[in-house]
């Protein structure tokens, strides 16, 4: 046995970074959190075993890494948003995306196969032995540009044993929450890809278990094991913490703030009209809703009503991006925090209000319960009045927030991503321990 674990400190796992590695604008959404976070808890926690791999579109094959991309957690920069003024100019510029688009997609093509033979990557290398095989670990977004029929032949040639992080089942469970058909089919093809090729299925909750298994007895069977590892949750506070400029100094007194993508699957439509209905009654002591998130599919119409309503002007602020130093600050600053999504995997950032030591008001849809961990109040995201009541208590009895804050301190203990790296490199082990070396093992 000691002899196996040995073997262990040898090269015998690539990670998939591709993720981070074509990450060029915009926020740092949820899935490049959790590749960066896993990319630097792996590192430490399995160095000698671990190497980096990307695909590569143009060669149709992965390539190595040698060193993978660190984005810091921080918002990419992108340029200025300015206001829609409507008219022709507004008709035209999705025409000329749809153009610029073609165009680009045209010249891809006409060069993708000169670029093929000038490529300097590396191919990949074959990694293990005898007694540990080769392991492929995919925790991107690795439904939109990989060619699944390249890890197929890995399977075949190479006998690469493949595990795949699945943070959610949605599109293919909610598909009305997702825009188009192609993004739902792509979604579709790797959901058929993870139960019929991956070896290992990796779930972040119970929830998503279901959902994958729900989905696999519907599609003919599921072709590899499905174990849970909970992602972590705490959030490496940065030395230096700031309040976002966008506040006034009375909006920032006492504020509560809602982080996520905004998408309709988010449900901030409550919120809006939530805010627009307390706001409109003059409600005492009502907090500044704090909206933290890039715009997402579904969220035009949302947005452009709280841009232009003269009711939440001074109640509602949409902050679309923030750093690590500036979402801190509000975290540790917040009087409470509010998710009421209708369908999750998990809810980070549940978790991370929790880790911060803060009270959320939260869904009780698929997986936010277990997020929760008995410490959230949860309730049903259509119930307009159920969180109208929710958040009207916390208002006008604040020694509330004190007593659930204690019992948060004095209980929580967030799973963090050394513990989740540890139990992730527990199972990925257990997938490289080929039939014969678990039976000499025996």
């Amino acid at each position: 046995m000691d002899q196996i674990a040995d073997r262990h400190d040898q090269p015998w796992l690539w990670m998939d970074v591709s993720t981070s590695a074509r990450a060029r604008s915009g926020q740092m959404n949820g899935t490049l959190r959790v590749e960066q976070s896993y990319i630097r808890a792996l590192s430490a926690e399995m160095a000698p075993a671990l190497r980096f791999c990307r695909y590569d579109p143009l060669r149709c094959d992965y390539v190595a890494v040698a060193t993978p991309p660190d984005l810091s957690g921080k918002p990419i920069a992108d340029k200025p948003k300015t206001k829609s003024s409507g008219g022709i100019a507004a008709t035209l510029k999705p025409i000329g995306k749809s153009v610029e688009r073609a165009v680009k997609t045209a010249v891809r093509g006409a060069t993708a196969s000169l670029l093929r033979k000038t490529s300097q990557a590396e191919p990949l290398p074959k990694l293990g032995d005898d007694d540990l095989g080769e392991v492929l670990f995919l925790a991107g977004e690795n439904w939109s540009r990989v060619d699944f029929s390249t890890i197929a032949r890995m399977r075949r040639e190479r006998g690469t044993k493949v595990a795949a992080l699945c943070q959610d089942f949605i599109p293919v469970v909610a598909p009305q929450f997702f825009a188009g058909g192609d993004f739902v089919a792509k979604f579709d093809a790797y959901a058929q890809f993870l139960i019929k090729e991956a070896d290992l299925v990796v779930s972040i909750s119970e929830a998503t278990k279901r959902d994958i298994l729900g989905y696999a007895q519907r599609h003919g069977g599921m072709q590899g094991a499905v174990e849970i590892v909970h992602l972590g949750a705490d959030i490496a506070t940065p030395q230096a913490v700031r309040r976002p400029a966008a506040l006034t100094d009375a909006q920032a007194a006492r504020f509560v703030i809602s982080v996520s993508t905004i998408q309709s699957r988010k449900n901030f439509d409550l919120l809006y009209h939530l805010w627009h209905r307390l706001t409109e009654q003059n409600t005492p002591d009502l907090p500044t809703l704090v909206i933290i998130g890039q715009p997402g599919f579904g969220s035009s119409d949302l947005l452009w009503q709280i841009a232009n309503d003269p009711v939440t002007a001074g109640s509602i602020v949409h902050l679309p991006r923030a750093g690590d130093d500036e979402l801190a600050w509000l975290y540790q600053h917040c009087l409470f925090t509010l998710y009421p999504s209708f369908y999750e995997g998990w809810g980070l950032p549940v978790s991370e209000s929790l880790a911060f030591g803060k009270y959320c008001l939260a869904s009780n849809a698929s997986s936010l319960p277990e997020a929760g961990a008995g410490l959230a109040h949860h309730l049903d995201p259509l119930d307009f009045a159920a969180w109208r009541d929710a958040v009207l208590d916390l208002i006008v009895a604040p020694d509330q927030l004190d007593r659930h804050e204690a019992a948060i301190r004095a209980v929580y203990r967030p799973v963090t991503w050394v513990e989740s790296a540890k139990r992730l490199a527990e199972v990925l082990r257990g997938l490289a321990v080929t039939p014969t070396t678990a039976r000499r093992a025996g």
